[in-house]
C-alpha cells in the first residue's frame, strides 16, 4: 500500500513539474484532455441509454403484436368464429396495437379496415399477414441491436470506440474553424483591393460549419433505418465532400455554399414518404397477380372461403 502511495505521489509531483515547465502547452493540453474524457464518457452513457430505450420500445411493440397475432390465429382457424367475449378481447388487443411505439401506417390502415368489416375473411388474412410481417421485422431489428451491443464484431468494436471520440473531434473542429474564420476575417479587412473578400470569408465559414452540422449526426449513428436512410446518408456525404471544393480558391466559397444548400433542399424532395391517400394499403385495390397470390394464401387457412377475394376484385373501390 505504501508503494502505491509513493508511486502516486511521484506521479503527481512530476505532473505539477511538467505544468510549471511547459505552461503554454499545459494551458491547452490539460483542458483538452479533461474535455475529451468527459465527452467520451458522456457519449458512452448516451449510447447505452439510447440502446436501452430502443430495446424497451421494441419489447413493448412485440408484446402487443404477438398478443394480437394469437387472437387472430384463433379466429382464422376457428370455423364458428370467436365468442363475443373473445371477439371483444381481440378488438382490445388490436386497439392496443395502434398505440405500439413502432406501429407503421400500413398496420394502422389494416386495423382500421378490419374494424370496418370485422367478418370479412379477406380483411382478416391481410391483417394477419401485415402484423406477422411487422413482428418479424421488429424481431430482426432487436436481434441486430442486441448483437451489436452484446456481441459486436472486431470491426464494429473499433468503430464504436471511434464514435465515442466523435463529440470531441466535432468540438475540436469547431474550435479550429472559428480560429480560421477570425484569422481570415482579419486578413480580409486588410485587403483593400478586394471588395468581396468579406463575403467570401463568411461564405466559406458558413459552408464548413454547415458541413459539420450535417455530417456529424450521420457519423454518430443510433438512428433507426428507414426507406430514405440510404439517400439521406449519401446526401450528407455529398454535402461534406462539397466543402473540399474550398481548396480551389476563396472566390469559389459562395458557389460551394449554394451547391450545399441545393443538395440539402433536394433531400426534402426525394426523401419524403408518399402520402397515404396516394398509396392505398395492400388489399384495397387488387391487381391480377396480387389477387392470385392472395387466393393461394387464403386457401392455406382452414375454414376460409375463396369467394370474398373474388368479390373484392369486382366491387368498385370506396
Amino acid at each position: 500500500m505504501r508503494n502505491i502511495e509513493r508511486v502516486v505521489r511521484v506521479f503527481l509531483w512530476d505532473w505539477i513539474a511538467w505544468l510549471q515547465l511547459y505552461t503554454p502547452a499545459a494551458i491547452i493540453i490539460a483542458p483538452a484532455v479533461v474535455i475529451f474524457a468527459w465527452q467520451y464518457g458522456a457519449s458512452k452513457r448516451r449510447t447505452a441509454y439510447r440502446i436501452n430505450v430502443r430495446l424497451d420500445r421494441l419489447h413493448r411493440s412485440l408484446e402487443l403484436y404477438t398478443a394480437a397475432t394469437g387472437m387472430l390465429l384463433r379466429e382464422a382457424g376457428s370455423q364458428r368464429g370467436l365468442s363475443s367475449a373473445e371477439h371483444a378481447a381481440l378488438v382490445d388487443k388490436l386497439l392496443a396495437c395502434k398505440a405500439a411505439p413502432y406501429v407503421t401506417e400500413d398496420l394502422l390502415a389494416q386495423i382500421a379496415a378490419y374494424m370496418m368489416e370485422e367478418r370479412d375473411s379477406t380483411r382478416l388474412s391481410l391483417l394477419l399477414r401485415t402484423i406477422e410481417r411487422e413482428t418479424e421485422r421488429l424481431m430482426d431489428e432487436r436481434s441486430a441491436l442486441l448483437g451489436r451491443a452484446e456481441k459486436p464484431g472486431w470491426g464494429w468494436t473499433v468503430w464504436q470506440q471511434i464514435q465515442h471520440a466523435l463529440p470531441f473531434a466535432f468540438t475540436l473542429s469547431l474550435f479550429i474553424l472559428i480560429l480560421w474564420f477570425l484569422g481570415s476575417l482579419d486578413l480580409a479587412s486588410q485587403m483593400q483591393e478586394e471588395r468581396w473578400a468579406g463575403l467570401y470569408v463568411w461564405s466559406r465559414f458558413l459552408s464548413c460549419l454547415f458541413s459539420l452540422i450535417v455530417v456529424y449526426p450521420f457519423l454518430r449513428g443510433g438512428r433507426r433505418e428507414t426507406s430514405s436512410s440510404l439517400l439521406q446518408r449519401w446526401l450528407a456525404v455529398a454535402i461534406g465532400l462539397a466543402a473540399l471544393l474550398h481548396f480551389i480558391g476563396l472566390a469559389w466559397a459562395p458557389y460551394v455554399l449554394t451547391l450545399q444548400l441545393l443538395l440539402f433542399l433536394s433531400g426534402f424532395r426525394f426523401s419524403r414518404s408518399k402520402p397515404r391517400k396516394s398509396r392505398p394499403f395492400v388489399g384495397h385495390y387488387f391487381e391480377e397477380d396480387e389477387l392470385a397470390l392472395l387466393q393461394e394464401q387464403i386457401t392455406d387457412l382452414p375454414g376460409l372461403e375463396m369467394d370474398s377475394a373474388a368479390k373484392s376484385k369486382n366491387s368498385p373501390p370506396e
